[in-house]
């Protein structure tokens, strides 16, 4: 095991900053890492697993020729691991490959991985998770084409077009590759809705050419309290909640703009401790009951409204408490919005309740810099950043925050604090753990190595 990767040339640099074992989680976190295209004497197009222990050692558990972008563990201790390409592994965590599974659109015109479980799928995309009854929660696209779709998001008076849009499904898979379920977004939601992103080239990039990133859905989860689903759609700002069996849409927890019946009827309406989340990764359950996620807070704002740029924003884990029966929600936690806190990953990212200490995992994914200002990223560039892509450099950084700075929201939208906290609400102790990986993720300027 390693403290220090920042000198192997088979992995990313990697740098622990922080590190306070007796206030960490036991055991070992786990987490994905996206191999970069212009690394200058490194691998192309490589990605990692790497697990971090109590201690702060290091140690790599899976390298792929193609990214790896979820992680999973299951009951029996073994990991499901996302790699792009439309393939789900499962691995020990010594590494070696259980299953695999495999999307049947990815491979038309090619072999699929020996011994690999078909899944009528025509793509994979972002994490798994885990459904009920051993089944794994996949995500999917589809593309359809829609006429009088909005031309623009920036112009209100722009003319509406024939668009290719593209709508996520989520998939509940058997062991043997048959499905359960599937309940497809663009039948759950308003397909006219938009936010900032949903006109994105997401989709382009990977070979669908012309398409608009409607929801892009990262994440899901399933609530066995009431066996139902949540799924986060980043490009509309907003977490689902729907019922398994009957595919029912619950409610929607998001800003409330440019929703129109009969989806506004389900929007949960926020008491005055909450600030919405914009953009968002990786919705959970805590033990509680809440609902957790990671607020990448691109923009902070809804069409037609001026956005807030990339030199402003900020990312942030966010806890909602969900009152079901009165259809409400209120903010129960944040951590990142301070002065002292404030990093903006304008993508990727998540937040976890950890089990035993009590203790919030959250990554930055990607944090990303144009001559050394903040900037939003690759596919999603924010006005005048696209020209200078070949000059942005991306990095991540972990961090592990204990249950003191999980500071409860007042209703006044500020944070309680103690007595002996400055007014200006720094933290109420440092993190029991900071990760700093400084390494570039898809594209980089590869005459610097781009650590933070």
């Amino acid at each position: 095991m390693i403290k220090d990767a920042s000198t192997r040339t088979d992995l990313p640099p990697i740098r622990i900053a922080h590190c306070n074992p007796t206030r960490r989680e036991p055991g070992t976190m786990l987490f994905n890492i996206r191999g970069d295209n212009k690394t200058a004497g490194r691998p192309a197009h490589h990605g990692w697993l790497i697990g971090v222990d109590q201690s702060g050692a290091l140690t790599c558990v899976h390298q792929s020729d193609m990214p790896v972008q979820g992680v999973r563990r299951m009951p029996s201790g073994n990991l499901l691991v996302t790699i792009v390409d439309g393939l789900v592994l499962e691995m020990t965590i010594g590494g070696d490959i259980v299953r695999r599974w495999y999307a049947t659109g990815r491979y038309r015109d090619r072999a699929p991985p020996k011994d690999g479980i078909p899944v009528d799928a025509e793509t994979f995309h972002h994490g798994v998770n885990l459904g009920p009854d051993g089944t794994m929660l996949l995500l999917s696209m589809e593309v359809r084409e829609f006429d009088h779709w909005p031309g623009s998001v920036d112009d209100p008076n722009a003319p509406v077009e024939r668009a290719k849009v593209v709508g996520d499904i989520v998939m509940e898979v058997r062991p043997d590759g048959s499905k359960a379920n599937e309940w497809r977004m663009l039948d759950l939601l308003d397909p006219y809705r938009i936010t900032y992103g949903s006109r994105a080239n997401y989709w382009g990039v990977r070979g669908y050419s012309g398409t608009m990133d409607w929801c892009h859905t990262n994440g899901t989860a399933y609530d066995a309290r009431d066996d139902a689903i949540l799924a986060s759609l980043r490009t509309q700002d907003c977490i689902v909640k729907f019922d398994r069996k009957s595919g029912a849409l619950r409610w929607i927890l998001g800003a409330h703009d440019n929703w129109r019946r009969p989806w506004s009827d389900k929007l949960l309406r926020p008491d005055a401790s909450v600030a919405w989340q914009f953009h968002q990764h990786d919705c959970s359950i805590t033990p509680a009951g809440t609902i957790l996620c990671f607020d990448n807070g691109n923009h902070r704002a809804q069409p037609f409204a001026p956005r807030m740029g990339a030199p402003e924003s900020y990312s942030r884990a966010v806890e909602f408490a969900v009152d079901e029966r009165n259809g409400t929600v209120s903010q129960v936690w944040s951590y990142g919005q301070a002065p002292g806190e404030r990093l903006y990953a304008g993508f990727q990212g998540g937040a976890l309740r950890l089990p035993q200490t009590g203790n919030t995992f959250i990554t930055y994914g990607g944090v990303c810099s144009i001559n050394g200002k903040p900037a939003s990223g690759p596919d999603r560039f924010d006005p005048g950043e696209a020209d200078l892509r070949d000059k942005i450099d991306i990095r991540a950084r972990l961090l592990e925050v204990t249950p003191e700075q999980r500071h409860r929201a007042r209703p006044d939208g500020r944070r309680w604090r103690r007595r002996s906290e400055s007014s200006v609400g720094i933290p109420l102790g440092a993190p029991a753990g900071t990760i700093e990986l400084g390494f570039q993720v898809i594209l980089g300027d590869t005459r610097r190595p781009g650590r933070p």
